[in-house]
């Protein structure tokens, strides 16, 4: 597997990593961490379809984000306290002792807690938290006008009498799972005969290890039990309690009848007023838990597959080599027209061995033209079978759902890439009509050459006219001497052969020309197909591994401790 640190380097090219949400706190605050959460959301959220983030994890971040932050904008001065429980656990009777009054009633022949009751020491503020947990005015009691000396360490509980969790009235249970998610403290009340009750420590206890450190589990009704029994219970309860990995989680033995044990939770609920740590305490348990969720998502460090490079088999896919060489040859014939012997150009047109030299060149042309319009369909689907194979040696790098992001940023411009290479091959080529200087010159050579040539034979001919066959005019001694016609003679025929040998040496130069202009233009043609890779397959590929190392950077920063 791709580390996250791996996936943001292993392409040379660079691309960005998108950050929507600016740098927050530390990250090792709770504001860090809830940034870090709020960051996991936006990253998954744009990769929720089949086999990607699952949407129920998302709205469970979305709804730690929203309850965290509401908690946090809302009385810190205040800590809620829950007393949960199953029927007949005593849970009620315990609020009573605690509250110092009968404020919550207590079943008599079928125990039953309907509503949640709260009891707040010191009630300035505490409205809104009374609101956000939906208490009913009328179950709402206040210690502020009965605080003494022992209640003022207490100031700022808010502790609520919860409904049973195995309620049978409709709608209790869920009403407990949803005050549970509210409290900075859960104090988990069992009774000896039901302690280790499946429904309790499979359904809360067991989910909720992560928040072992903001969980007190209360053995009450110990008035029920000899001493060594309620040692043996609560030992037992200790045994269940850290198999279940709630090692930090405390065991109380109580009674409420007879008030054993009552000063032992009391100064828990002291302590965790008074430090004000329960509330960040909890929000941190919810987000390593969450945290702990998304970490499957994270992949396991592991050695980078490097894909091998497109440049390659997109470059055959365009038929780079062939209209390189297609480029070579219509160049050749071009520069022909220039350095080219005339001489031997009309022999061959006499006899008629090129007579199609022109309709070549055009067809050549013609060609570079079509070739670089784009790949034809079976180029197309060479480009097809390298995207794929890319994806393919990449996928397994990384971890679901980044296996199928990153497949599909491979291919996130695959019918854009034809028209792009034929793009950029067509800008790679030169003009058609482009002449090199050192051709006219040549050219204005050879026609020289060929000047001096008819000079000579009208030279001859002169000769003959007045030297052969004694033309009436007295000629002069350049015409008039036929002894001058084998040297007149002598320099056609070597003026002939300085063209002929001029063309040779001329077309060498233009075919090794020729040949590095297609290799010129064939680099040119590879840095265009480069270029479109990068921006077409290897930049979103890049960008994706880059949100797969930031999606890793802030899991780690949400798993932090404080």
């Amino acid at each position: 597997m791709i580390t996250g640190e791996q996936a943001a380097t292993w392409l040379a090219a660079p691309g960005p990593a998108t950050s929507v949400l600016a740098p927050g706190p530390p990250a090792t605050s709770l504001s860090g961490r809830l940034n870090a959460v709020a960051r996991l959301i936006q990253i998954g959220s744009a990769r929720t379809g089949p086999g990607q983030f699952s949407p129920e994890l998302l709205a469970d971040a979305e709804e730690l984000l929203a309850r965290g932050g509401e908690r946090l904008r809302m009385s810190g001065d205040h800590t809620i306290v829950v007393l949960a429980g199953g029927t007949g656990s005593g849970k009620s009777s315990l609020f009573n002792q605690l509250a110092g009054a009968d404020f919550s009633p207590a079943g008599v022949t079928r125990p039953i807690t309907r509503q949640h009751h709260a009891c707040v020491w010191d009630t300035e503020g505490a409205g809104p938290l009374l609101d956000w947990l939906g208490v009913q005015r009328r179950y709402r009691y206040a210690r502020s006008s009965e605080l003494d000396e022992g209640e003022r360490s207490l100031s700022g509980l808010i502790l609520l009498d919860l409904p049973d969790h195995d309620s049978v009235l409709a709608g209790k249970t869920g009403d407990v799972d949803g005050l549970i998610k509210l409290a900075d403290l859960m104090v988990w009340v069992l009774d000896p005969q039901k302690y280790a009750d499946a429904a309790v420590h499979g359904r809360y206890l067991v989910p909720m290890a992560r928040h072992s450190a903001v969980i007190v589990a209360v053995l009450n009704q110990a008035d029920l039990l000899s001493a060594q029994e309620a040692d043996d219970c609560a030992a037992d309860l200790r045994r269940l309690l850290d198999a279940e990995g709630l090692h930090d989680s405390r065991v109380i033995t109580t009674s409420a009848l007879t008030g054993a044990g009552i000063t032992q939770l009391r100064k828990v609920l002291v302590e965790t007023v008074s430090e004000r740590r329960a509330v960040a305490e909890r929000i941190e348990a919810d987000v390593a838990a969450l945290a702990a969720r998304f970490e499957p998502y994270s992949g396991e460090p592991g050695p980078i597959v490097v894909a091998e490079p497109l440049t390659e088999a997109f470059s055959r896919a365009a038929g780079v080599q062939g209209l390189g060489r297609t480029l070579q040859s219509a160049r050749e014939l071009r520069g022909a027209d220039y350095v080219g012997w005339p001489v031997s150009w009309l022999v061959n047109r006499i006899s008629g061995r090129d007579p199609t030299r022109r309709l070549r060149l055009g067809r050549l042309w013609n060609e570079l033209r079509g070739m670089s319009a784009g790949p034809a369909d079976a180029q197309r689907a060479e480009i097809d079978n390298a995207l794929t194979g890319l994806a393919d040696e990449l996928a397994p790098a990384v971890p679901p759902p980044w296996s199928i992001s990153v497949r599909q940023a491979t291919r996130s411009h695959a019918d854009e890439i034809p028209a792009a290479l034929g793009t950029a091959i067509s800008g790679s080529l030169p003009a058609e009509n482009e002449v090199t200087p050192w051709w006219r010159l040549v050219a204005g050579w050879q026609g020289l050459l060929l000047g001096c040539v008819a000079v000579g034979i009208a030279w001859i001919g002169l000769i003959l006219a007045f030297g052969v066959f004694h033309a009436a005019a007295k000629p002069s001694a350049l015409v008039g001497n036929v002894m001058l016609l084998p040297w007149v003679g002598l320099i056609i025929v070597a003026l002939l052969v300085l063209g002929w040998l001029t063309a040779i040496g001329s077309m060498t130069a233009v075919t090794r020309a020729a040949e590095r202009e297609r290799q010129q233009a064939e680099e040119r043609m590879r840095a265009g197909v480069a270029d479109v890779i990068d921006r077409m397959v290897v930049i979103p590929v890049k960008q994706e591994l880059s949100e797969y190392a930031r999606f890793c950077t802030e899991l780690e920063t949400a798993q932090m401790q404080g």
